[in-house]
């Protein structure tokens, strides 16, 4: 008898250990390959704001969620802020939960058009942010990137329009010695009440968004070449029939890349930089050309 109730309770202690395994807490999150946007992709009001992405789950997905908002004071510091926006703009936003099909541990979400942009949407950078979470209830987030956001810059019609006139294969070049130019102009197609430009930044540094093979530590990775800003009364020296002249803006910047950063930038392997002019209209639209700088290194 002794020899049986020890064998019993072995038998139970393995049972209990069974249902302890089997009932085992999921709390691993989804994850996200964002495919469709890229960072800094263009999309135009009255378009569609396309999306496709992969989704996984170690035991079973539950929905996603897509959101889309405008980023107009964290993108220029809080420097850009036009005084009186025109109110047939709206800064746009957009939110929407989706189900995933029952049991999928994996899924490929596409919108193509579904998603579609207000006519009269505002221009400027927008944040694109897309979450997911499972059957058991855990969440992407962005505490450890689970969750996924990128910027995008939606377009418009009444944007202003920067026009650069010295791209080489689409680019803009910069060595040490010569001092970094820029030329064209930039106009603003709105005529009335809320015509002309209110205030323009121009930066130059490195691609934050590419993706590089080296974790980038050096001073020109934490702080751009060039970091300036105008406001509406400075813009008026760069004008020339009611277009900001950027020829002039250069000359007044008047950026030479030195020794130094060349070595730096040559240490890190980067070739190539980017520079970015946003300019705000009396509209309250931010118009943001971002154009890629090849570095010479020899």
């Amino acid at each position: 008898m002794k020899f049986v109730f020890t064998v019993g309770l072995l038998g139970l202690f393995g049972m209990i250990s069974c249902d302890e395994s089997s009932d085992e807490i999921d709390t691993t999150a989804p994850s996200i390959e964002l495919l469709d946007p890229v960072n800094g992709e263009y999309m135009s009001a009255g378009g569609y704001a396309h999306f496709e992405a992969n989704l996984s789950d170690d035991i079973e997905l539950a929905t996603y969620n897509l959101e889309i908002h405008e980023n107009f004071d964290s993108h220029s510091h809080g420097r850009l802020a036009a005084t009186n926006d025109d109110p047939s703009l709206i800064k746009w936003s957009y939110k929407q939960s989706f189900q995933v099909p029952s049991g999928s541990q994996e899924y490929m979400a596409v919108h193509e058009d579904e998603i579609e942009i207000a006519q009269n949407a505002m221009a400027g950078p927008y944040h694109y942010i897309v979450q997911a979470i499972d059957a058991s209830g855990n969440s992407t987030s962005f505490q450890d990137d689970s969750a996924v956001e990128i910027e995008i810059y939606i377009t418009n019609d009444s944007q202003p329009i920067v026009d650069i006139t010295n791209l080489v294969d689409d680019e803009l070049e910069i060595e040490v010695g010569t001092v970094f130019m820029v030329t064209g102009d930039v106009t603003d197609p709105t005529t009335g009440e809320y015509e002309g430009m209110h205030s323009l930044e121009v930066i130059l540094g490195e691609d934050s968004h590419e993706e590089h093979e080296h974790d980038h530590g050096g001073r020109i990775a934490e702080e751009d070449l060039i970091d300036v800003h105008f406001e509406e009364e400075e813009l008026a020296q760069f004008m020339v029939d009611g277009a900001i002249i950027l020829d002039k803006i250069f000359e007044t910047i008047n950026f030479t890349l030195s020794e130094a950063e060349l070595d730096e930038l040559i240490e890190e392997e980067i070739d190539h930089l980017k520079l970015t002019i946003s300019v705000h209209d009396e509209q309250g639209n931010i118009a943001v050309s971002n154009t890629e700088v090849h570095v010479h290194t020899d």
